[in-house]
């Protein structure tokens, strides 16, 4: 799969929220990047940048504003502005993205062990083609209770803070790390 290959060869991911951060990715030649705020009419407008050769961006569908969250929304997003996935934190977006043929990345909050079962549950039946634990910081503490419950490859995001950090979570098994400081990407 393309999005995997792509975070092998660069296992952090920019999480963007505007134009200048988007500009700022596609220099530093960040192959995966998230877009995770806007509208719209931004979507018009990095339209044109997600042209780009050799980058892959997924629209977080939760965060955006004026596309309903809805097979038609998606269908639309899919045919006028190319994006290659979505991430959501909603099983039924996961499940209409994935019959569109996108990238798929379920999001799952972890603040206890019942989140953490209950999210694994979601994704189980969902089978998106990855799943992103927040806050990343976390996934070394949780490393064992993960092995055990058969998720797909995991990105880590939030509260990352340090390259050391970036290092410890990739060891812990994580395939990727998203993050909206530019210094680690």
């Amino acid at each position: 799969m393309k999005f995997l290959e792509a975070l092998q060869e660069n296992p952090v991911i920019a999480s963007v929220r505007g134009m200048e951060d988007l500009e700022h990715a596609l220099d530093k030649r960040i192959r995966v990047i998230f877009l995770l705020a806007g509208d719209i009419f931004n979507l018009i407008d990095i339209e044109k940048r997600m042209r780009e050769p050799g980058h892959l961006f997924l629209l977080h569908l939760d965060l955006m504003r004026g596309i309903a969250r809805d097979q038609v929304g998606i269908t639309y997003l899919k045919k006028c502005f190319d994006i290659d996935g979505i991430i959501s934190t909603h099983t039924n977006i996961i499940n209409y993205a994935r019959k569109q043929q996108l990238i798929t990345l379920q999001r799952l909050f972890i603040l206890d062990s019942e989140s953490l079962k209950s999210g694994a549950k979601l994704v189980q039946s969902s089978s998106p083609d990855s799943v992103e634990i927040l806050p990343g910081i976390i996934l070394p503490s949780i490393q064992d209770s993960l092995q055990q419950l058969a998720l797909p490859p995991i990105v880590a995001g939030g509260l990352i803070k340090t390259r050391e950090e970036v290092d410890r979570i990739l060891a812990a098994g994580a395939v990727a790390v998203s993050t909206s400081r530019k210094e680690l990407w």
